[in-house]
């Protein structure tokens, strides 16, 4: 053939390329077809937090994730923290938004310990991407922890994927339940739990706007807010005749929870003794949100029991080697509470029975206070922070 001249490809060569390129080109659009239809995995977005404090270790917004939770004082394991992991998904090319989040719940084991696995990925979609992941801990009595923010502010920078150490900083007297609530935007999983919060949040809100003192020791115009007070519900000496017990006990409130005028929590503090030796009350009196949320606080509180009608006909009864709780609402009167007995101080959950029983019937001397530095002075009960003292040794006894 002349040079310059283009040798035809013969047809038995075209034919099998053909068929080649017509392959190609049905599994492309197969896989734009099963793009449109929702079966591509996400993009995945890098990581903002290292992968190990001690070591250098593969990161990635999917996980795994593991650590240990501890008392930001002592370092002592915190068990039984609840535990949110939640993985932010976005969509658009041009004109981005939010497209949804997949969350994975656990809880701490005694030693603190958690795990979070790889994220479930169910979501798909054309131009779906992973872009955040936040992890959230909780446990009343503490400040709530924020993988990105922590609750004074500012952007949190300690986080790691493994063999992160969560401490968690006691709640104090001083701390607002309204910030809390802010910093954590809780996810639904978490949300249940804060129901208590929401309510003293409120309380706070309104004496802050009425003049009321909303930290110990704060000096503001006189108020005609009223506390409640629940003091004369379980006297020092009925849980003594009881239980048998012969020293003194600190009154006092717990701290965990403001006192309100539709909440008081009393704390009988065994002096000089451990508190499986404590015993305590919670009352919820009429709350503005209802009796739902204190039910919630129930559930929470005492996980997996089951409602009797040892006291009333939505009674929960804990019994364990610690503690004995018995929590109940009365409908009628409108009112809840949680009884809280140390496993040295209640024997047997019969005992911690008898005791909310008459908690129960005693219900009528629940009384509203005004809202002063001294607000049990006068009523007949010991103020919070007073001593009750044992009784006296008669003859033949010890």
């Amino acid at each position: 053939m002349p040079a310059g001249v283009v040798r035809p490809i013969p047809h038995r060569a075209v034919a099998p390329l053909r068929r080649a390129l017509a392959r190609v080109a049905v599994v492309a659009g197969l896989v734009g077809l099963a793009c449109v239809v929702g079966a591509c995995s996400p993009l995945v977005r890098d990581a903002p937090f290292g992968g190990a404090r001690d070591h250098v270790a593969d990161v990635a917004l999917t996980g795994p994730f593991n650590g240990q939770i501890v008392d930001g004082t002592t370092s002592a394991p915190i068990g039984d923290a609840t535990v949110v992991a939640v993985w932010s998904y976005d969509r658009g090319d041009g004109l981005v938004g939010p497209a949804g989040s997949e969350t994975y719940v656990a809880r701490s084991d005694r030693a603190g310990r958690y795990r979070v696995p790889l994220a479930p990925s169910k979501l798909r979609g054309q131009s779906l991407r992973l872009v955040d992941f936040t992890l959230f801990v909780y446990k009343r009595g503490y400040v709530a922890y924020r993988s990105d923010v922590p609750y004074d502010g500012g952007r949190r920078a300690e986080f790691v994927a493994r063999h992160n150490r969560v401490a968690l900083r006691k709640w104090a007297s001083t701390d607002s339940h309204a910030e809390h609530l802010l910093m954590l935007s809780p996810p639904p999983e978490i949300e249940r739990l804060t129901h208590w919060e929401r309510l003293a949040a409120n309380a706070a809100l309104l004496r802050a706007v009425s003049g009321a003192p909303s930290e110990p020791g704060a000096q503001t115009t006189p108020s005609t807010l009223e506390w409640l007070d629940a003091t004369a519900l379980l006297p020092p000496e009925e849980v003594r005749r009881r239980t048998g017990y012969l020293e003194a006990f600190n009154v006092g409130e717990f701290a965990d929870l403001a006192r309100t005028h539709f909440y008081h929590g009393v704390h009988l503090r065994a002096v000089d003794r451990e508190e499986v030796w404590d015993l305590g009350i919670r009352v919820w009196r009429d709350p503005p949100g209802g009796l739902e949320p204190v039910l919630e606080t129930f559930r929470a509180t005492l996980p997996g029991v089951e409602p009797t009608a040892d006291i009333t006909a939505e009674t929960y009864v804990l019994d364990s080697e610690a503690v004995r709780a018995v929590a109940f609402l009365d409908r009628e009167r409108k009112v809840g509470v949680l009884l809280t007995c140390g496993g040295m101080q209640c024997a047997d959950i019969e005992t911690a029975l008898i005791l909310a029983g008459f908690v129960r019937d005693h219900l009528d001397d629940l009384k509203q206070v005004p809202v002063t530095g001294t607000a049990a002075a006068g009523t007949g009960t010991p103020a919070a922070g007073t001593v009750a003292p044992a009784p006296k040794a008669e003859a033949g006894r010890p």
